[in-house]
């Protein structure tokens, strides 16, 4: 958009809002009554954006100049999307899930696999530094593990989440940790000390929740090895024999995502390999494998996996939410909405509040965790200047909120992606993803408590206009 169209827009700050809490309210109301896609409400929040934006003399050219630009940026995570899509499928069609689980069972006592699920989820995020990653692989193996023991999937989903978003938060290999630094011009190994802090105690808590909760599920007991040998029965019953070879993809894979080789050649290797198995060991000729890679695979036990075309909804949601964003930035309201937050900050408890709200708001209306990271860093970093405040605090603060958070929403496509990874809703894994509630709340209360500390022991107010 053309400085000229802001300049002479003037939108008035009670307009700004409109298009974001109708949006925002819709969504709601889609999410928890409503039966229909995702897209719609945002479609609606794009076209009153829109019709605001035309009415204050915003050229029309200027806004599908920024609706494209909108779209273009988040472009990438289309060709992502569908490569998981048909991995998935392949996958399934090589026997590969199924020989994850196979070997799994093998390893893990079930009356453990929740919490197993969420250290070792933990552990190979923080190893690969991607959550999707981390998802495509280990994840499925344990949401397979989950339904031939008869453990609610959304349970294990929930626990899986956590554990990936460990990685994408902590990790020195996660490109968003990274661009978090760069952001906030903070040092990742100096901000790493800053996010134990929260991270440790708030993962010791996660973990006790989910303990707590499978204590309270039926116990295997003694019956443990005749649950897991009928469970591996059933998959040999499948396929007559599982070779180590069928781990190969998921292993490349990781191996891959270590030497941060990028997410579409990781996932193109990860097909190539599978469908090249699915030839060998089950006879799949290439017809079948493209048939599955674009409509998905039938599993013998019902379900279907992934396929490229099964996509079509949430690449709709990903269109429709770039377009949002580019009107919403180009069209002033975003920035009109941010000045105002930022305007009533008076002492560092306050900074610390706006830091975590604007992460959330802008993980939320853009659909990305990307901007959940750059907005706050880039509209709150001289503000902590100015406070006396230090960077690593910033960058933990938008650590511990915005990049969280976007694995609970339902729009933003970090949630999306990993839905689709393990084949199961986000409103399925959302009320057991503890660690994306446990961390923000832990890192505010523990914020909280040292600024009520310091003011008590200083016996003053720690106050500062920012203005």
């Amino acid at each position: 958009m053309e400085i000229g169209d802001v300049m002479k827009a003037k939108i008035p700050y009670f307009v700004a809002l409109i298009p974001i809490v109708l949006t925002v309210a819709f969504l709601m109301i889609t999410v928890f009554l409503l039966d229909i896609p995702l897209f719609i409400p945002l479609l609606f929040g794009y076209f009153l954006t829109v019709l605001i934006a035309m009415i204050y003399h915003i050229k029309v050219q200027s806004l599908w100049i920024a609706s494209i630009s909108g779209i273009r940026s988040i472009s990438m995570i289309i060709v992502i999307l569908v490569l998981i899509g048909i991995l998935i499928a392949i996958w399934s069609s090589s026997g590969t899930i199924d020989a994850l689980v196979y070997y799994g069972l093998a390893l893990i006592h079930p009356n453990y696999l929740v919490f197993i699920s969420f250290i070792v989820s933990s552990l190979i995020s923080m190893l690969l530094g991607t959550s999707v990653g981390t998802s495509s692989t280990v994840g499925v193996a344990f949401m397979g593990m989950a339904h031939h023991l008869g453990i609610s999937p959304s349970l294990v989903a929930g626990a899986l989440v956590s554990g990936a978003f460990v990685g994408d938060r902590t990790s020195p290999l996660s490109s968003a940790a990274q661009m978090n630094s760069l952001v906030t011009d903070t040092n990742y190994y100096e901000n790493i000390k800053e996010l134990l802090k929260t991270l440790i105690p708030a993962m010791m808590i996660t973990s006790i929740f989910y303990l707590f909760i499978e204590s309270g599920i039926d116990s295997i007991g003694g019956g443990a090895d005749f649950v897991v040998g009928q469970a591996r029965r059933e998959i040999v019953s499948l396929y007559g024999t599982l070779s180590l070879w069928l781990l190969l993809p998921p292993l490349v894979i990781m191996i891959l995502a270590f030497f941060k080789i990028s997410t579409r050649l990781n996932l193109l290797a990860g097909i190539l390999i599978g469908a090249v198995l699915a030839y060998i060991f089950q006879g799949r000729d290439v017809l079948e494998l493209g048939q599955y890679a674009l409509f998905g695979f039938n599993h013998p036990n019902g379900k279907l996996f992934g396929g490229g075309w099964n996509m079509f909804n949430q690449i709709l949601l990903i269109v429709v939410a770039g377009a949002f964003y580019g009107v919403l930035d180009s069209s002033g309201i975003l920035s009109i909405i941010l000045d105002k937050m930022t305007k009533s900050m008076k002492n560092e408890l306050s900074v610390v509040q706006k830091t975590m709200g604007i992460s959330i708001a802008s993980a939320a209306l853009s659909s990305t965790q990307v901007m959940g990271i750059i907005i706050p860093g880039k509209v709150m970093s001289n503000i902590y200047k100015k406070m006396d405040m230090k960077l690593t605090l910033l960058n933990r603060m938008i650590s511990d909120s915005g990049m969280m958070v976007a694995g609970l929403i339902p729009w933003n496509l970090n949630a999306i992606l990993l839905g689709i990874a393990l084949n199961i809703s986000v409103l399925d894994y959302l009320p057991y993803a503890f660690l994306l509630v446990v961390l923000p709340i832990y890192s505010y209360l523990h914020y909280w408590w040292g600024f009520a500390k310091k003011e008590k022991t200083t016996g003053r107010k720690i106050a500062k206009n920012i203005e």
